[in-house]
């Protein structure tokens, strides 16, 4: 709960601009500033992880035939993926250097936040990001190095 409560605190104190709606896929990288975050709220379904097992051939009985299933950890990277290349940066991200530890299981029915926060901008942009579980369990967290192709 203790390092939950500090990344939270790491992602407030700064002057946060939480970008919620609008597209980035324009936004040039002059406009990105350090402290600008996304957020967004995801249910991981048994149908979620059953077609990623799918895609992947990932079929570790964790994942597809426990009592509750454990979401592939790609899946909840590819969530960070997701946020990062259509909301903050945008369009034309790419990464080119990612770390990220997955210190609880996320299950089956969890609802996850997704969030990443820009750390630096200059050519190489920096973030971090995470995913919590229900509120209180950080099942993702990690920080990226991004560049930005003009489109």
């Amino acid at each position: 709960m203790k390092l939950i409560k500090f990344f939270i605190g790491i992602l407030k104190n700064h002057s946060v601009k939480t970008w919620k709606v609008r597209s980035f896929a324009n936004t040039a990288i002059n406009n990105l500033r350090e402290g600008d975050q996304v957020s967004v709220l995801k249910v991981i379904t048994n149908d979620d992880i059953r077609k990623f097992a799918e895609l992947t051939g990932d079929h570790n009985p964790i994942h597809t035939e426990s009592a509750r299933n454990i979401a592939h950890g790609a899946l909840l990277n590819g969530l960070i993926s997701g946020l990062i290349g259509t909301k903050l940066p945008g369009a034309g991200t790419i990464v080119v250097e990612q770390n990220l530890t997955f210190p609880k299981p996320c299950y089956a029915g969890d609802t996850v936040e997704v969030t990443v926060k820009i750390t630096s901008v200059r050519k190489i942009i920096k973030c971090v990001y995470m995913c919590i579980a229900n509120g209180d369990r950080i099942v993702l967290e990690g920080e990226a190095k991004l560049i930005r192709k003009i489109l």
